[in-house]
């Protein structure tokens, strides 16, 4: 009973990532569609902690195409050394123009499909997992 347990588990983190890769290329193609691009300044990096790892998240500063000055945290994080050097500088920024605290550093990572696609096929190897513990316990 325990394989058919176990096959259960890595199938359901396997549909489970399978949908968070799906749900995140689905959102980040969305903003991609409607974001417009500026140039902005990381002003700061905002650090968010929890009890087994911290996140960093770049404190932009940029003019919209209107005119809005705007100052928000970025929805994406970065890496907290690659932040850290880009303090003070110059940075292209895609942000939402109904929403323009929706913003990110333009990077390719934050344009790109790699993490999707990342969840998605980590989602297909745990399903995989647990397929092949079903087929091993049937017999």
């Amino acid at each position: 009973m325990t394989g058919w347990f176990a096959a259960l588990v890595f199938l359901a983190f396997g549909a489970g990532f399978v949908i968070g890769g799906v749900h995140r290329f689905r959102t980040t193609r969305a903003f991609l569609a409607s974001a417009r691009r500026a140039w902005g300044v990381v002003e700061d990096v905002r650090v968010v902690r929890s009890t087994d790892s911290n996140e960093y998240f770049p404190v932009l500063r940029f003019r919209t195409a209107e005119g809005a000055d705007v100052r928000t945290v970025g929805e994406l994080p970065g890496s907290a050394w690659e932040l850290q050097q880009s303090k003070g500088r110059s940075v292209p920024v895609l942000y939402d123009p109904a929403d323009p605290d929706r913003a990110r550093v333009d990077t390719a990572g934050n344009r790109g499909a790699s993490g999707a696609v990342g969840l998605v096929a980590a989602g297909c190897v745990l399903a995989l997992i647990g397929v092949a513990i079903l087929v091993g316990t049937a017999r």
